[in-house]
């Protein structure tokens, strides 16, 4: 009997004490962790998470960021914004996932690994972040949308516009700061991160390379005027300078802009009213300024023409409307060339040069300067040739056999009732203003020069 007694108890004590021993064991899982609990490979078992987070804390206050801006660089330093790491959530939920009445299952290891949330104070970056210089409204540049050029080769393309620096959106910055912070990132690129405005055109957009299609379209026409022999093509600068591109890269050709062309273009090629260096017979040279003589285009007819002409996508050589033609024309502007006619009114002697020879000359009697009749010095040219003709003033009428006209009623003609030409007879018994000619020189020459021909006086 004794022996049953004391299995009993024996074994009520133990159960007792097993009993005990589970609960004391749970009232300890309440606030600690099971036994053998590790939490990044150290062993925390029995301790509290608030023990762990005391071991475990760290403020990095070695901590910086550079903020990366198109125009400069700004640093922050984890102090300035609270920087710290929060363990002890994580130790809570940690604890949290461990039930105390299940406290055994100690006795399979348990190990946990801390992500190291970051946490700063949003209300002092703020703060710092507002000081930016590159975020004050002043300080920003808008960006500019592409702008449209011409190569060398007369190609056209679109390029880049300023990207500026404006951003719009500060409290985007902010955000990106504060999760570079809390990833604890070295840097973080504004631009990179797209937060700066945008051109409202990209250079791949639709309307940017449509309007550069057109425009090459346009730069590749061949329209070349024709200058006399020599031909003057329009240049690729010169036709898309008739396009009008508006903001949106909406393009037409504008009238008004093909005459701002064609007036550039009359002012670099026009020789008409020039101021002409001219080498005379005796190998001097003098300036002829005066006359009627010249390239001279017709801008407003010639307008509607070349309109025409691009508009239609033309490719056409013609001669374009003038109001005044020369004789001919070369690459260095020269409009007189080697064919002319050439009067020195002090020595009364004219030449006729041809190809550069010398086909004629002889002397001859112009306007009277007595009777303030004096034949105009200047440049001019042939009007026509008629043969015979009346010449007709207010106080005369002639019959000559060779007209020659080049400034309005003075002209070439021979001269049958004078006896003598050259020396000083201009003085006193000159023309009306004509060039007088002895008869068979009058004639040589009128069948020798042509229309057209320039004629220098000086």
């Amino acid at each position: 009997m004794w022996s049953n007694k004391v299995i009993r108890y024996s074994v009520i004590g133990v159960i007792s004490v097993l009993v005990l021993g589970y609960f004391a064991m749970v009232l300890v899982s309440l606030d600690t962790y099971y036994p053998g609990t590790k939490i990044d490979g150290v062993d925390y078992g029995f301790k509290s998470p608030l023990y762990v987070d005391n071991v475990l804390y760290k403020a990095p206050s070695n901590y910086n960021l550079e903020v990366r801006f198109r125009d400069g660089t700004e640093t922050i330093n984890g102090r300035s914004v609270g920087l710290s790491i929060d363990h002890l959530t994580e130790l809570q939920a940690i604890k949290e996932s461990q039930n105390p009445f299940l406290w055994f299952q100690c006795f399979w290891d348990e190990e946990y690994t801390l992500s190291d949330t970051v946490q700063f104070n949003e209300s002092a970056l703020d703060v710092i972040v507002d000081r930016y210089e590159e975020l004050d409204p002043e300080n920003m540049v808008d960006p500019e949308n592409p702008t449209i050029n011409v190569d060398e080769d007369g190609v056209v393309y679109a390029l880049e516009g300023d990207q500026g620096n404006r951003i719009d959106d500060a409290e985007a910055v902010k955000e990106a700061i504060g999760e570079a912070i809390v990833n604890r990132e070295s840097s973080v690129d504004i631009d990179e991160l797209g937060l700066y405005a945008l051109p409202e055109y990209s250079l791949d957009c639709r309307q940017v390379t449509g309007c550069v299609d057109y425009c090459n379209t346009i730069a590749s026409l061949k329209i070349t005027y024709k200058y006399g022999d020599y031909d003057i093509r329009l240049t690729p600068h010169q036709l898309i300078s008739t396009i009008k591109i508006s903001d949106d890269y909406s393009y037409v050709i504008s009238k008004s802009k093909v005459e701002d062309m064609l007036e550039s273009f009359s002012r670099l090629y026009d020789t008409y009213g020039s101021i002409r260096s001219f080498k005379t017979h005796n190998k001097t040279k003098v300036n002829i300024s005066n006359g009627n003589y010249g390239w001279l285009l017709d801008v407003e007819k010639e307008t509607d023409n070349l309109y025409s002409d691009i508009i239609h996508h033309t490719n056409v050589e013609r001669t374009p409307a003038f109001l005044s033609e020369g004789f001919t024309y070369d690459e260095t502007g020269d409009d007189i060339g080697d064919t002319y006619a050439e009067v020195d009114l002090t020595n009364q002697h004219m030449y006729y040069y041809k190809n550069g020879k010398l086909v004629l000359d002889t002397d001859v009697v112009t306007g009277c300067t007595n009777l303030r009749r004096g034949t105009p010095g200047g440049i001019y040219s042939i009007v026509y040739k008629q043969t015979p003709a009346t010449l007709k003033g207010d106080d005369y009428e002639t019959k000559v056999s060779y007209w020659m006209p080049f400034n309005g009623g003075i002209g070439f003609h021979d001269a049958t009732w004078r006896g003598s030409f050259g020396g000083s007879i201009y003085i006193w018994s000159g023309s009306h203003g004509c060039v007088n000619m002895p008869y068979y020189k009058a004639q040589e020459l009128f069948y020798e020069i042509d229309e057209g021909t320039p004629v220098i006086l000086y």
